[in-house]
């Protein structure tokens, strides 16, 4: 039997019709809309229901939130103005052998917790989108107004409120002290936003605390930083990236493009997709710019998450980026399955730290769904296994089976 507390959420949801303002990126309305008659139905499965309990007690702890702004740092951008976004890159450290420490130095793979502090964005950028997100599935799938409330309210701050709205653009974000240059592998924090946050906006739009001047003025704002990403001299440098953080400049520009209604963007982002893959993989699906960072399997899989997510949106528009192919061969399809049998325990022969097989699943997901090649479903079944027994990636699973219900284990 479905628990009281969140019968008495969903009989919300029977009631309400919903109408949205813009376009999924990521979620599938057709998964979402499963899910929600199973448990109006009390027709849910076991882990389902785990799942939704664990939704709502996320959203009920953001409830509690304050709220998020770039003009919180204590640390100013070279602009000095407190509305730019400012990041400093993970990985760099003060020189010990300068007595101010500058300029830092790159220690790859080894993040220093100096740079993940409150002093600077990246951290807020990441909460604040995981958030609205939360706040939004707990909205869509309970219909309580006091979620769309909240996730609204995160979305002005960050984004809308004069006083504590953000600049649309990533001028200053992984910057390194005593180096005083733009990076363009900063744009890779902006993924979070199409990542997480437009299908959030998607969801609220239904509630009545979602209104026309707010998609008006996100919309805006949208729009700026997507011409920052493919106008400004940095967002152009950003395009030129062969390894991830080209791969994920080019989601974002594929995502925000469709979201926005714009698909002549979408499908030159897709074709420079293309040529971008060109340039990482080699013939046996080997990526030789992940594999030659620290972490070597999380590089390479972070990497193809982001190329499949680009190929879940050219699906939107018909264009199977599956199918592009050298030699008769499927370049993702490679690529993934160079990653497989390191996933199934067999040796992995780079680098010498131990791999994380479960940062497979969402790549493996797509591959036997959307490549129309579901050879590897007895692998993802293991590996959803092994998740949902691990301490450390529970959270995970369970997230994952609530969004993709296809992938249930019961």
């Amino acid at each position: 039997m479905l628990p009281s507390r969140l019968v008495l959420g969903l009989c919300l949801v029977a009631v309400s019709i919903k109408v949205f303002s813009g376009p999924l990126v990521m979620l599938e309305m057709q998964d979402l809309s499963t899910v929600k008659t199973h448990l109006q139905n009390q027709t849910a499965a076991t882990d389902t229901l785990k799942a939704y309990e664990l939704l709502i007690k996320r959203a009920n702890d953001a409830l509690y939130l304050g709220g998020y702004s770039v003009v919180d740092k204590s640390i100013l951008p070279p602009s000095n103005d407190p509305h730019d976004y400012l990041s400093i890159s993970r990985y760099w450290w003060p020189d010990s052998s300068k007595s101010d420490g500058l300029p830092w130095v790159r220690r790859d793979g080894i993040t220093n917790p100096d740079t993940q502090t409150d002093s600077v964005d990246r951290k807020r950028l990441g909460a604040m989108s995981q958030s609205v997100q939360v706040l939004a599935l707990a909205y869509y799938f309970s219909g309580d107004e006091k979620y769309a409330l909240k996730g609204t309210e995160l979305i002005r701050r960050w984004f809308l409120k004069p006083e504590t709205k953000m600049n649309p653009h990533l001028e200053f974000a992984q910057s390194v002290p005593g180096k005083n240059i733009r990076r363009r592998s900063g744009i890779l924090d902006g993924r979070l936003i199409p990542a997480k946050l437009l299908d959030g906006i998607t969801l609220l739009s239904s509630s009545s605390h979602w209104s026309k001047q707010n998609d008006k003025e996100m919309n805006l704002w949208l729009n700026s930083y997507l011409d920052w990403l493919t106008s400004s001299e940095l967002g152009r440098e950003g395009a030129k990236q062969t390894n991830n953080h080209g791969s994920w400049y080019y989601y974002q520009v594929a995502a925000l493009s469709w979201y926005l209604g714009d698909n002549t963007g979408l499908a030159k982002a897709v074709q420079n997709t293309k040529e971008h893959i060109l340039q990482q993989f080699d013939e046996q699906g080997a990526q030789h710019h992940e594999l030659a960072r620290t972490r070597p399997y999380f590089y390479s899989c972070f990497n193809l998450e982001a190329l499949t997510n680009i190929a879940a949106i050219a699906k939107k528009v018909n264009i199977n980026l599956w199918e592009y192919a050298t030699a008769n061969q499927g370049i993702l399809k490679t690529a993934v399955e160079y990653l497989i049998p390191a996933a199934k325990g067999e040796p992995w022969l780079h680098g010498n730290k131990a791999i994380k097989a479960t940062d497979l699943i969402e790549i493996l997901d797509r591959y036997n769904q959307d490549s129309g090649e579901p050879s590897q479903q007895t692998l993802l079944t293991q590996l959803l296994q092994q998740a949902k027994a691990s301490k450390g990636d529970s959270t995970m699973y369970y997230r994952f089976v609530l969004l993709n219900p296809q992938a249930l284990l019961e």
